[in-house]
């Protein structure tokens, strides 16, 4: 199964495009915060959506999905 790949040390401020089924427009969301454990191992991401600026906290491995998210805005 194919992935989206990156590191986690850079998805701080990262461009990221969430792909709609239900929706007649793809959503545009930034990442404002990472969450680390006390390891410093990366748990949750904060996603702002840049129209609304509503935020939302989600699991990182969720950005690894191809059918859901893409990296940048296009």
């Amino acid at each position: 199964m194919m992935t989206n790949t990156f590191s986690t040390d850079s998805l701080l401020f990262s461009k990221w495009t969430k792909e709609s089924q239900h929706e007649l427009t793809d959503r545009f969301y930034l990442v404002v915060a990472c969450q680390r454990d006390a390891q410093g191992q990366l748990m949750q991401v904060v996603m702002q959506d840049i129209n609304t600026l509503q935020e939302q906290e989600m699991d990182w491995h969720e950005l690894e999905d191809p059918n859901h998210w893409h990296m940048g805005w296009n």
